[in-house]
């Protein structure tokens, strides 16, 4: 007998979200300390948050029926997706253009 594997999209989404949070907390200690080893957790977390949407668009392209629209789900994945791209990509400007945060800011959290 042949069976479609179900994909919970809700929970993948939801993955791909926390650990986009992940970076963005990572981020904003960045942003107060700035130090290498930040930043690198800032692209480390970037990356498995890459793979998280990967498995995602995978289980999208694999399923037939899904529990709202697919060019949402997609959508809503590419949106957080860009979401910790913006922050690696500013914590790698940062860093090579050799850039210090202002200290008259008040902290994020």
């Amino acid at each position: 007998m042949w069976f479609h594997k179900r994909f919970d999209f809700y929970a993948m989404l939801l993955a791909q979200a926390r650990k986009t949070e992940e970076g963005l907390q990572l981020f904003c200690d960045f942003v107060q300390r700035p130090s290498a080893s930040l930043g690198e957790r800032v692209g480390a977390v970037e990356n498995e948050a890459d793979e998280l949407r990967r498995i995602l668009i995978e289980a999208l392209n694999r399923t037939f029926v899904t529990p709202f629209d697919r060019e949402d789900i997609f959508a809503l994945s590419r949106v957080i997706d860009d979401v910790i791209d913006y922050a690696k990509s500013t914590v790698e400007e940062m860093m090579l253009f050799e850039v210090q945060t202002n200290r008259g800011l008040p902290p994020f959290f």
